[in-house]
């Protein structure tokens, strides 16, 4: 019962009043900073665009939308390159916040965050092609002598056509991140990006002619990009996964089409698993995503389930470890697809597994005069086929 004269603070009435209490905090807060002239300018940013062919037009958000209010809030200098198939740096500019009060710095820094974006929006390639690693290093060579925070923003695909990380290769979408990094740092091919911040927006996003990627092919990429990011030398690697949207400008160089592969390659009654949906996590035999991998095998176990169907699973692997490792892993990973199978109906007595490790016909020479390891050549050997007998043509989803 209410007394009289007194007051109520239930709960809504709590909540209006802190409300309004964070209001003030806040208000006072940005009233507070926007009295304080700004200081002396530091730090730097280059911003890595890809406006090309085969990807959406680049608006950035999220962590990298912050990444240009930072450099808006220490004036730093802004560097921008593109990153297509000949990289080149489109512009560099100084921000600095001018006037002579809180209003007009506000302004000026309202101004200097659209001229960023502006710079970001009109960019555009000139080459053919997409050669990202090299954009990286250009980047990171802008700011190298910059003192303060230093970063580099990526907003591209991340599907490189050009270079030394082609992805129009066979099997290097696949390729164990691990074995790339090496190949590259063998190479002598990596970026230096030592003390640099690296922050990506972009990873896997396609516009037509180029398919879009599956989830997993996606989270390849990211983990791929990531892996380069760090052994180049970055301080850390933030992916921002806000994904970029809408069709590309008219008018772009072209760009080769990147295979995204689907996983499963079919021919009258074999079946091949390479990649893609049905990926194995590096040196083991799980799945990349067993649920996308579930999906994938659902058509092939539904034929497997016809009266009187077998199937020989063979599993092969690359030319990494010893030969009784290769033929454990090989076996167990087509244990693993045959155990998937079981899951979805398929009698186990009707499927029998091998394992051949890198010792199989069809092999790919995975290793150069050098005997380093061909990352590409490598991921078309890690594979298991299925021999369907007694079915009709296996049919690929």
């Amino acid at each position: 019962m209410r007394r009289a004269g007194g007051s109520r603070t239930g709960p809504a009435l709590v909540r209006r009043l802190l409300a309004a209490a964070g209001a003030l905090v806040v208000s006072t807060a940005v009233a507070g900073c926007a009295d304080v002239p700004p200081g002396e300018p530091t730090g730097a940013l280059a911003v890595v665009v890809g406006a090309r062919s085969n990807m959406p037009p680049v608006d950035l958000d999220g962590v990298a939308g912050q990444v240009l209010g930072n450099a808006v809030d220490t004036q730093a200098r802004v560097s921008f390159v593109v990153a297509d198939g000949a990289p080149f740096v489109l512009a560099t500019t100084q921000l600095e916040t001018v006037g002579e009060d809180s209003a007009a710095w506000q302004a000026s820094e309202a101004e200097n965050l659209q001229q960023l974006r502006n710079s970001i929006a009109s960019a555009a390639a000139r080459s053919p092609e997409a050669d990202l690693l090299a954009a990286l290093g250009m980047a990171a060579g802008e700011i190298a002598s910059a003192p303060g925070k230093r970063v580099v923003l990526v907003a591209d695909s991340g599907l490189s056509t050009a270079g030394p990380l082609d992805f129009r290769r066979p099997g290097l979408l696949d390729a164990d991140p691990g074995d790339v990094v090496a190949s590259l740092q063998a190479a002598g091919s990596l970026p230096d990006l030592r003390g640099v911040h690296l922050v990506f927006q972009g990873l896997g996003d396609t516009a037509a002619p180029q398919p879009a990627l599956s989830g997993v092919t996606r989270d390849q990429l990211v983990e791929l990009w990531t892996a380069i990011g760090l052994a180049a030398g970055a301080l850390d690697v933030n992916v921002e996964r806000s994904p970029l949207e809408g069709e590309p400008a008219p008018g772009f160089p072209p760009v080769s089409v990147v295979s995204p592969g689907g996983g499963l390659t079919c021919t009258a009654n074999t079946v091949v698993l390479g990649g893609g949906d049905v990926s194995f996590q590096a040196d083991t035999a799980a799945f990349q995503d067993a649920a996308a991998a579930a999906a994938k095998l659902q058509p092939i176990a539904d034929r497997m389930q016809a009266a009187g169907v077998t199937a020989t699973l063979t599993g092969t692997t690359a030319d990494v470890g010893d030969e009784e490792g290769q033929r454990q892993l090989s076996e167990q990973r087509a244990q693993a697809v045959a155990d998937l199978l079981g899951g979805l109906g398929v009698p186990a007595e009707r499927m029998t597994v091998v394992g051949l490790g890198s010792d199989f016909p069809g092999y790919v020479q995975d290793r150069d005069g050098s005997g380093t390891l061909d990352p590409a050549a490598a991921a078309q050997n890690r594979k298991v086929t299925i021999e369907l007998v007694g079915a009709g043509p296996a049919v690929c989803a």
